[in-house]
């Protein structure tokens, strides 16, 4: 993909941008940064900062009309604005070693006629001389200043002007009057800048007010004698310097492109009110300055914790899955992989971002394009592809009666940790219309890896059932099962089953307080989150809501491995949004949460008034999905449902609970367990030691070590673990 293709995404995020106050400046000075120095009374680099924008701080500290000030953003809260005019002057009085700025760079060939050397001239000339341009400044006073030698303060401003320029070299022409622009022809560029008053050698009606150029060749024009303040003559004499560098080299001029007003306040929900200090010292200068709301757009960054985590501004990310998708060397070298792959793809960042920038679809583009490529550590999502293909293909199930007006899609999810809530709720539905049910995987792993492939032919065989089916109405139990449907099978009419379900089913009777939390993919369903509230109000719960919604509860995007830490932390803080315990309507939200020791429980257990139950292991999830399609396949079709069946399917094992809660955390299967020892039995390669045996077993992306003893007329298992680290085996 090309980069613009990819930055895209990005476009319209404008954190890091200008904030308002720096729009409005005329030099578009960094106030944050300036702001930031000085609460921290770091007088040096405050006085850097300012002195690098404005160029001649005691002039400018003096003189500025400062139209930052109508936009400080705390005037949206009803405070006064920052008192930069203060701090301004502050960063003069308070530095304690001012030194004029000068850069080590090569001389530059090209000479420059800088025509008056007021405030615009001197801003030009000063900027190029730093760049090592040859400037030759002429006046016909006998010294520079301008319209300011008229200021009572002009002997201070001009002892900064000298000070200033004392770090360059440049020509001074003083008490030299330019009578026509034919006397400055050999140089390779002229600036008029005469000043109010001053000659404009008829250009005037050519001025092009936003390039500064005229129609004559190699003369630009600017400041006071084209009417602007001496500030503002300033600033222009310093944006043209910087157009003339580009000019000079690609032989084009640019435009300040940025606008004055970009429009766009931060949200600043939460923030305190704070009075104006008055500045007196330094002490009451840095408790000014720390009255700045640093005014930048971080919501995405603050609303997310993995965003948070790597510290990365939307544009940079945007670039780097770029980067990545350019890079030859092999994938453990790429700067964006642990992060591409750490995002839950919840949706936050687009839900809080105030013009809908959606950083999870570019992770998941970066997932894609590495797919596409064959340079993506699938070891990241190996178990719950696995998991996909046991349920969509070897384990998949569906019954359409005829003239069916619904079709059931629990989800695999659901269907594997309460396959009796499955069945009584088909059961619910069926005893209202023709209902028929699929019980498979909606394709969200495949999804998530940045498998397009794999998505695709799931729903192919998704979209199949349906259309032999006659086109029903998709029940859904799993939010994000619905929200993959509404956006790649948007023909097919949806609807929750929580909305299907009356409060006169609902059959649990309780108390006490509980919080609903709705899963990320439930975030722009509205009817869906009305009904499941509805629901466990008719069971006697008295609801609380949740102060901080629509994050995600850490199992989306299938980030667990790729960042366990960060994992650690989602499900710490979502499991802290309230003391009370939880009624959720996603299975993986409920498995999440209870295995992290928050009480939850599923809306499903209060209508078929459930006690909530302990998660069950990956080994026991497999065995309630066969045995839910295997009770249903007998009393719909008459016939039993046949499970795959391998090798090793027979290998009795004795896991003691400590290594179970390990696997499951682990994401190891009882079934890899078996494979290895099978394997390892059946070629004698396992190594013995005092009884005890040690299997190893090598698969596309990961390597199981089991050890173990045979117990009875099975094995009894001592340890495992699993690494990517594969082992050449020569024969």
């Amino acid at each position: 993909m090309k980069l613009e293709e990819i930055t895209a995404y990005t476009e319209k995020c404008f954190n890091g941008e200008p904030a308002t106050c720096s729009l409005a400046c005329p030099f578009r000075m960094d106030v944050r940064q300036l702001l930031t120095n000085i609460a921290k009374g770091r007088w040096s680099a405050a006085y850097k900062t300012y002195r690098t924008a404005v160029m001649f701080p005691v002039m400018v500290s003096r003189m500025c009309p400062r139209p930052c000030l109508e936009r400080c953003q705390r005037l949206d809260l009803g405070d006064e604005p920052i008192d930069m005019g203060a701090l301004e002057k502050a960063c003069v009085d308070y530095v304690k070693n001012p030194r004029p700025e000068r850069y080590t760079i090569p001389p530059k060939t090209e000479k420059i006629a800088v025509v008056g050397a007021g405030p615009a001239g001197l801003g030009c000339a000063l900027s190029l001389a730093l760049k090592k341009y040859k400037v030759a400044l002429f006046d016909k006073e006998d010294g520079w200043g301008g319209s300011l030698r008229a200021r009572d303060d002009f002997a201070e401003i001009e002892a900064d002007i000298a000070f200033q320029f004392s770090g360059v070299e440049i020509e001074k022409a003083f008490g030299r009057e330019i009578a026509s622009l034919d006397e400055l022809a050999d140089f390779d560029a002229v600036y008029v800048a005469t000043g109010r008053g001053g000659s404009d050698f008829g250009l005037a009606g050519s001025w092009d007010a936003e390039l500064l150029s005229t129609s004559r060749e190699k003369v630009f024009m600017g400041g006071e004698v084209c009417g602007v303040d001496p500030i503002r003559a300033l600033a222009d004499g310093q944006d043209l310097a910087r157009r003339l560098e580009v000019w000079f080299q690609t032989g084009k001029l640019t435009s300040d492109a940025l606008p004055r007003d970009c429009g766009r306040a931060v949200d600043h929900t939460g923030a305190e009110k704070a009075a104006r200090v008055e500045v007196v010292s330094e002490e009451t200068a840095m408790a000014e300055a720390a009255r700045c709301l640093q005014c930048d757009c971080r919501a995405c960054i603050d609303g997310c914790e993995m965003l948070t985590w790597y510290r990365k501004k939307p544009r940079k990310l945007a670039v780097e899955v770029y980067t990545d998708s350019k890079a030859n060397p092999p994938i453990a070298t790429h700067s964006m992989t642990r992060q591409a792959y750490s995002c839950s793809d919840c949706g936050q960042c687009k839900a809080v971002c105030p013009v809908g920038v959606d950083m999870g679809s570019l992770f998941r583009l970066s997932r894609q394009l590495r797919t596409h490529d064959a340079q993506y550590p699938r070891a990241l999502h190996d178990y719950w592809l696995g998991e996909m293909a046991f349920h969509s293909d070897d384990a998949a199930f569906a019954y359409v009666p005829e003239g069916c007006k619904y079709i059931f899609f629990p989800g695999c999810r659901l269907s594997a940790s309460y396959p009796d809530h499955v069945e009584k709720a088909y059961d619910l539905l069926a005893s209202r219309s023709a209902c028929g049910i699929v019980l498979g995987c909606c394709g969200a792993p495949a999804f998530w890896a940045g498998e397009e492939k794999l998505f695709d032919d799931n729903l192919a065989k998704l979209r199949g059932i349906w259309e032999g089916a006659g086109r029903p109405t998709m029940v859904f139990a799993c939010a994000t099962c619905e929200s993959l449907f509404a956006r790649y099978l948007p023909e097919a009419e949806r609807v929750s089953l929580y909305s299907l379900i009356e409060a006169g089913d609902v059959q649990a009777k309780r108390g006490g307080k509980a919080a609903v939390f709705d899963p990320c993919a439930a975030r722009d369903d509205p009817e869906v989150r009305a009904a499941v509230r509805a629901l466990a109000s008719a069971a006697g719960l008295e609801l609380e809501e949740l102060r901080n919604k629509g994050g995600c509860c850490g199992y989306g995007g299938q980030m667990r491995l790729a960042n366990r830490k960060l994992y650690d932390e989602i499900v710490s803080n979502r499991a802290a949004g309230s003391e009370l315990p939880y009624v959720v309507y996603c299975a993986n939200c409920r498995e999440v949460f209870a295995a992290g020791g928050k009480q939850a429980e599923h809306v499903l257990d209060l209508v078929f008034d459930s006690e909530p139950r302990p998660v069950p292991t990956i080994e026991q999830k497999r065995k309630n999905s066969l045995a839910l399609k295997d009770a249903l396949s007998r009393r719909l079709t008459g016939v039993g449902f046949e499970a795959p069946v391998s090798d090793w399917s027979g290998v009795k094992l004795v896991i003691p609970p400590d290594i179970q809660s390990r696997m499951d955390d682990e994401l190891i299967s009882a079934d890899d367990v078996r494979e290895t020892i099978w394997k390892a039995e059946r070629d004698g390669t396992g190594f013995e030691r005092e009884g005890r045996y040690l299997a190893c077993l090598v698969t596309d992306m990961l390597t199981y070590w089991v050890e173990y003893e045979p117990e009875g007329d099975g094995f009894a298992v001592r340890d495992v673990y699993s690494h990517r680290m594969k082992f050449r085996q020569e024969v």
